[in-house]
C-alpha cells in the first residue's frame, strides 16, 4: 500500500511537467524572434550604405547661400566655395593614423555669398610625443578655395575628461561639437562637418595634412552576428529540452 506522501508527489508529477516544457518554448520564441529583428536590421543597414555608396560616387552637391538643411545633406559628396577663418582653427586630440597619435584639422569656412560659415575636417597631422599640447603649424589657403568631401550631419564623441581645458587660447580639443565651436568662434554654422577628401588634397599641397579617412557607415555585420548568437541560443535551448524530454520517457515509471 502506497503512503499518502508517495500518492502526493506522484500526483504533483505530471502537474509540473509542463512547465519545462512553456520555459523552453518561450525562451525558444523569444530568441528567434530577436534573431529575425537583427536580420532586419542587418538589412536596412545594407540599404543605408548601398545609398551612401551611391551618393559618394555621384557628382558633389555644391553648398550656397541658400544651403541651411544639414540633415539632408548627411553622407553625401558636397563642395563648397569659400574663404577659410584660419584663426578659428581648432585641433581635436587624441586621434592617430598608422598608430602615430596626433590631431585632427577642423578650420571653418565661409561660404561665398553667405553669412554662414562651415567646418572642414581638412586632415590629420602628428602630434609632439614630448609635449602633447604644442600645436604643430599648418598653412591655410589664402583667399577664395574650392573645397570638395563628405558631410556629416551628426559628430561621434569620444570620452572626455572633465575640466580638461587645453590649451591657453583654447584651441586643443578634445571633441567637436557645433554648438560649443559657435560660441567659441562667434560664427554662425550650417551644422555639418566636411570630411574633406583625398581628391582636393593637390589644391591644398604643402599643408602637411593626411587625408586617410576610415570608410565609416552602417555595420550590418554587427547584427549577423548578434542573429547567429541568437538562434545558436534558440537552437541549444531547444536541443536541451529534447534531449531531457526524451531521457524523462526512458526512466522507469514506479508501479502503483
Amino acid at each position: 500500500m502506497a503512503s499518502p506522501d508517495s500518492s502526493d508527489s506522484r500526483d504533483a508529477r505530471p502537474r509540473l511537467a509542463w512547465l519545462p516544457a512553456l520555459a523552453a518554448l518561450v525562451v525558444v520564441a523569444a530568441a528567434s524572434a530577436l534573431g529575425a529583428w537583427q536580420l532586419s536590421r542587418a538589412d536596412e543597414k545594407r540599404a543605408v550604405q548601398a545609398q551612401r555608396d551611391a551618393a559618394r560616387t555621384a557628382p558633389a552637391i555644391a553648398l550656397d547661400a541658400q544651403s541651411r538643411d544639414a540633415a539632408a545633406l548627411d553622407g553625401l559628396r558636397v563642395r563648397v566655395r569659400g574663404r577659410y577663418w584660419a584663426e578659428h582653427t581648432v585641433y581635436i586630440d587624441n586621434r592617430t593614423l598608422r598608430g602615430v597619435a596626433g590631431f585632427h584639422v577642423v578650420t571653418p569656412i565661409r561660404i561665398e555669398g553667405a553669412q554662414h560659415s562651415v567646418l572642414v575636417l581638412r586632415g590629420w597631422i602628428a602630434g609632439d610625443p614630448r609635449e602633447r599640447a604644442r600645436l604643430p603649424q599648418v598653412r591655410t589657403p589664402a583667399g577664395i578655395v574650392d573645397v570638395e568631401g563628405v558631410a556629416q550631419a551628426a559628430i561621434e564623441q569620444t570620452l572626455e575628461l572633465a575640466g580638461d581645458t587645453g590649451t591657453g587660447d583654447g584651441r586643443l580639443w578634445q571633441n567637436l561639437d557645433f554648438e560649443r565651436f559657435e560660441r567659441w568662434s562667434g560664427l554662425a554654422l550650417v551644422r555639418l562637418l566636411i570630411r574633406e577628401s583625398d581628391a582636393a588634397a593637390p589644391g591644398h599641397a604643402g599643408d602637411g595634412l593626411a587625408r586617410e579617412w576610415p570608410i565609416g557607415g552602417p555595420d550590418a555585420s554587427r547584427h549577423v552576428g548578434y542573429a547567429l548568437q541568437w538562434f545558436a541560443l534558440a537552437l541549444l535551448v531547444a536541443a536541451a529540452w529534447i534531449y531531457f524530454a526524451l531521457r524523462r520517457s526512458d526512466e522507469p515509471r514506479p508501479r502503483t
